[in-house]
């Protein structure tokens, strides 16, 4: 009986799908500065375990007003609390042209062992990326 009790809390506290919870959610950062240049970073990890990255930015010079925007779609797993990124191929097209192959992250949160009145905003640090728009960028999980 406790043998059977241990693998059910086992299999409970490690499962696909509680990782999967854990992880998944919209993060963003949004950046308004004064001059009116705007930089917008949206990544949404979803419970399939895919993923869909827009950037936007708007740039007001002396030529005017340019938007760009990005695009970027794949997979991710988590190992040892490292997000990994996977495009394939299939992935890429005219719209989606960002490759986050070989892309890592990790969640920040606070520890549930911290017991300080710290606030520490979930976020997703990217950490290791071919892609410089997105190398070491930091994002906040939305609500």
């Amino acid at each position: 009986m406790k043998q059977l009790l241990l693998f059910i809390f086992i299999t409970l506290n490690f499962s696909p799908s509680a990782q999967t919870d854990e992880y998944s959610g919209t993060y963003n950062l949004h950046i308004e500065g004064k001059d009116g240049n705007i930089l917008d970073y949206n990544l949404v990890l979803n419970k399939d375990h895919t993923f869909m990255f827009v950037s936007f930015q708007k740039l007001i010079d002396i030529r005017g007003e340019q938007n760009k925007y990005n695009y970027g779609k794949g997979t991710w797993k988590v190992e040892n609390k490292i997000i990994y990124f996977t495009t394939e191929s299939a992935d890429l097209d005219e719209k989606h042209t960002m490759n986050f192959t070989g892309t890592t992250a990790r969640i920040i949160k606070k520890s549930p062992r911290d017991t300080s009145d710290k606030v520490v905003p979930t976020s997703l640090q990217f950490y290791k990326s071919e892609i410089s728009l997105i190398a070491n960028l930091k994002l906040l999980l939305k609500g």
